[in-house]
């Protein structure tokens, strides 16, 4: 067994995501590959069900989702709820202290009812009951070695609270070490699950790879308002930006956020923001803004279930329109839609990159499964990472600086307050060459001609199409964002099964580059296009931009909105099903040929 699915769940309060964050850690240090999905409640307390799925293996995981091997379940409603998700011969793992006896039952995985928190009473606290049952998975998995790491990584995670703390968490954990050694009847054959460690390796959330990345490429200011599941970015920020000379700056609002960001962007300084979907429409505004003035400026969206203050720690990726068309007026911008973690890093770098040598906005989508999910990353060689700053204008004594110079590419250089022979006035109102506003029509066909000209010319420099799969394969997958892990582990699973399948993920998703789609397609009978929205917003912007590429190809949509990401079972399900249809057709076509 070289790859392991653990998943604890219960209420708010139960300590959920502090078990799994410290299991997560402590399995990363000892160098396995580790990758979560975090679930949490929309209320702060009460009865919110948290979720923690941890993903342990000797190779790079793509997704936590899928099928649990071992649930520990603090409470009685997730018992039932993730009894049906077990794998043949998984471990159910309850507290028999809330539930004496199931109501359902299954012959083919091993069921533990363990007293946790009559062992957590005897230790103090019933609230340990955690650390308790975070004790007897590392000790069902004792050949992973993990013990002596987990009561580091406790001393880590609670280092700023008072030592008693820290102590009675250790108590626990090593309780339910010695109850898996002494009192357990073991019944599973977990005792075997060896890997081999992979070496020195990052652990980080997207969140907080967002955060790496700026600060990496340049960043120095950060203005934003706390939203879930975007609030973490900020947080990491408020620690880090100081450190190098940086300001964050918690606002009001998120129109304060923005226009606090836009301001020290026209300082010169290297400026972002980040939001989820509420806060992202407050700032459509200033993105129009933004554009006019041809200010960089770099937006986070970790998107989730909407409309209005809709499901807040559940994910969706319905933002997309409002990303690509949002604003009032033709209004110039990039966005970009990372892949996974890693993918999280280096294409807000790549924002910084476009919107400093463009003057763009630019707009990195993230959403609810990616933005929390830590993952393993491989080490980042940031000394060779390229970093792209404005272009400023070489001016002397007696030179006009005409700030928004009409020039083949698009971009003007741009000067910053306080540069010499650059001073200039920047405005909202359509302007000319020299920055006097006016409103004659053949200037703002020209300055229109000219911000979208920037996107021309930024488009040879955008990240390629990351493809996956059979490049014979007639059909096709096409996506973008945090589906590519269980839609590159279900084009594994069809492979298996004799079912040939490509996915092409691009990206840069606006301005969309229609030639990667052109060569994708051309070859594919089928094209299903996956997403996580009601409205198949991506397909349907893929069909109007796209329509001319290829009669012949069937264009499927393939939504989830129930605020869950996706799953690679249910996606290998849409795969066999359309690759039966295909062959029915086929069958069909073949038949009437014969007959003529």
């Amino acid at each position: 067994m070289k790859d392991l699915r653990i998943k604890i769940s219960g209420t708010s309060g139960q300590g959920i995501i502090s078990a799994g964050d410290i299991l997560s850690y402590a399995t990363a240090r000892k160098g396995y590959y580790v990758t979560t999905y975090r679930a949490f409640p929309s209320e702060i307390r009460g009865d919110g069900k948290c979720y923690y799925t941890l993903r342990i293996s000797e190779h790079k995981a793509l997704t936590a989702t899928g099928d649990t091997d071992i649930l520990v379940c603090l409470d009685e409603d997730t018992i039932y709820e993730g009894l049906k998700t077990i794998a043949p011969n998984g471990i159910l793992i309850y507290d028999e202290n809330i539930v004496s006896e199931l109501k359902e039952k299954r012959d083919d995985i091993v069921i533990y009812p363990i007293p946790l928190g009559t062992i957590a009473k005897q230790l103090g606290s019933e609230r340990s009951r955690n650390m308790v049952a975070l004790g007897i998975v590392v000790g069902i998995l004792k050949n992973l070695h993990l013990e002596e790491q987990i009561l580091k990584d406790i001393e880590l995670r609670y280092k700023l609270k008072p030592q008693a703390v820290i102590d009675s968490n250790k108590q626990a954990l090593n309780a339910g070490f010695e109850y898996e050694e002494k009192e357990l009847e073991r019944k599973d054959n977990y005792d075997k699950v060896q890997m081999a460690s992979t070496g020195a390796k990052l652990i980080m959330s997207g969140n907080e790879a967002i955060g790496l990345a700026a600060l990496t490429a340049g960043c120095r200011f950060f203005a934003g308002y706390p939203i879930t599941p975007a609030t973490e970015i900020m947080e990491w920020l408020a620690k880090e930006l100081p450190k190098f000379g940086g300001k964050m700056v918690q606002c009001e609002d998120e129109i304060a956020a923005i226009n606090y960001a836009l301001g020290a962007s026209y300082a010169g300084v290297k400026s972002m923001t980040a939001t989820s979907g509420p806060g992202f429409s407050l700032m459509q505004e200033a993105l129009g803004l933004a554009s006019m003035a041809e200010l960089p400026v770099v937006i986070a969206d970790v998107q989730r279930c909407g409309p209005s203050t809709g499901v807040p720690t559940k994910t969706e990726q319905s933002d997309l329109f409002a990303a690509m068309y949002g604003t009032h007026g033709d209004c110039p911008k990039i966005v970009l839609a990372p892949m996974n973690v890693a993918d999280c890093f280096y294409q807000t770098v790549n924002a910084f990159n476009f919107a400093e040598q463009y003057q763009v906005p630019v707009i990195v989508l993230s959403d609810a499964s990616l933005g929390p999910r830590r993952e393993c990353v491989d080490l980042i060689d940031i000394e060779n990472l390229k970093i792209i700053n404005r272009q400023k204008p070489e001016l002397k004594e007696g030179d006009v600086y005409n700030r928004y110079e009409d020039t083949p590419s698009g971009i003007s250089p741009i000067a910053s307050v306080g540069d010499k022979y650059g001073e200039h006035v920047i405005t909202g109102l359509e302007h000319t060459e020299a920055n006097a506003p006016t409103p004659a029509p053949e200037v703002h066909k020209q300055m229109t001609e000219k911000r979208f000209r920037k996107l021309e010319t930024a488009a040879g420099q955008f990240s390629k199409a990351k493809t996956y799969g059979d490049e014979e394969a007639s059909i096709g997958i096409i996506s973008w964002g945090s589906t590519s892990g269980p839609v590159f582990e279900a084009i594994d699973k069809a492979k298996e099964k004799g079912i040939k399948v490509q996915a092409l993920y691009p990206r840069t998703l606006y301005p969309l580059p229609t030639d990667w789609i052109k060569g994708f397609v051309k070859n594919k009978d089928v094209v299903i296009v996956i997403e996580a929205n009601y409205n198949a917003q991506f397909k349907s912007t893929i069909v109007e931009r796209c329509a001319h590429i290829n009669k012949g190809t069937d264009v499927l949509e393939f939504l989830k909105y129930d605020g869950t990401p996706f799953t690679p079972e249910e996606i290998f399900e849409e795969i066999e099903r359309v690759d039966s249809l295909q062959k029915q057709k086929s069958a069909l076509l073949t038949n009437k040929h014969t007959r003529f």
